[in-house]
């Protein structure tokens, strides 16, 4: 972060760039594709303004990525639950909240990194809660389940946020409790 003092007018700013930087990302798909001239125009603010904020374009990249993975660490019902179906209520309503940045970025074909963060911390959670769960017998695969599971539900929640699917946040949300349901049935069982 450059600018030391953060008042009311340099949080604004920066959010404006921010903003300003994720509808860019959401029109043309990829990050190298915008640039600071572009942006300042858009945002309607001076390349002095934006350099007192950020670096470059990858500096807004990154302070956008930090805060989208901050509100999921700072989220302490997502992260404290020890019960599947909190975990999940807590994980969609956390998309769902903050559903139109996500839906900006996974029309980046650059978003695959953020992504793939996101998927990973939630992979964690649930491996976690499954690994402390005493009544799981069956733990053949159980890591490569978990992640199967969670990479599938974000690809097909990247091309609901692309139109590329009518599956709806509803129907995702829907077939997450039923397939945790089922994969709790099977692994509480030996085979």
């Amino acid at each position: 972060m450059k600018v030391k003092n953060m008042n009311n007018s340099s949080v604004k700013t920066r959010k404006l760039i921010k903003n300003t930087f994720i509808e860019m990302l959401s029109d043309k798909r990829e990050i190298n594709k915008i640039s600071v001239s572009e942006l300042v125009a858009r945002a309607d603010i001076s390349r002095a303004t934006f350099y007192a904020h950020f670096d470059d374009i990858y500096d807004v990249v990154e302070e956008f990525e930090n805060e989208l993975i901050d509100k999921f660490f700072t989220n302490a019902k997502l992260l404290t639950t020890n019960d599947y179906e909190r975990f999940f209520a807590e994980f969609f309503a956390f998309i769902r909240e903050n559903h139109e940045n996500y839906k900006m970025m996974c029309r980046s074909n650059d978003f695959l990194f953020s992504a793939k963060k996101l998927s990973t911390l939630a992979t964690n959670k649930f491996s976690e809660l499954c690994n402390n769960d005493k009544t799981i017998v069956n733990r053949e695969f159980l890591e490569l389940e978990i992640n199967i599971f969670v990479e599938g539900l974000l690809c097909e929640y990247i091309k609901y946020c692309r139109g590329l699917s009518s599956v709806s946040m509803d129907d995702l949300y829907a077939y997450a409790k039923m397939w945790y349901k089922n994969f709790l049935e099977n692994r509480r069982t030996k085979r």
